[in-house]
Parts: structure tokens; sequence; C-alpha cells
């Protein structure tokens, strides 16, 4: 599934590095948020990543 992610920008290099491993895509965007993931996990499971602070569901997946 698609997830909406926002991150602390001061541990903004850190997450981006975590969401690349973990994550099957990772896209960065200039919208509300700042990275659109592809994750088969649980929502649950990326808000423990370092950095993470808000994690939602993408509304059109």
């Amino acid at each position: 599934m698609y997830l909406e992610v926002w991150v602390n920008h001061l541990e903004r290099e850190k997450a981006l590095e975590k969401l690349k491993e973990i994550c099957e895509e990772v896209h960065e965007v200039f919208y509300d948020y700042d990275y659109i993931v592809r994750y088969s996990g649980s929502e649950e499971d990326l808000l423990k990543v370092e950095g993470v602070k808000r994690v939602r569901r993408h509304y059109n997946c």
C-alpha cells in the first residue's frame, strides 16, 4: 500500500536512508507530506523509524 510520510526535518537524511532500506518505493514530494512510500508492513512499523513523525494511507491507493 502507498503511504504518506512526514518526517522531522532535523533527522530527514537518517529517515530517508531507513525508508529506502525498508520500503519497496520512496518518492520525495513537495505537498503536505514529505514522502510517499510503497510499504507492505503496517503504518505503526513506519512510525518506529527514527525521524518519522506521521504516517497516513495515501488517498488514491
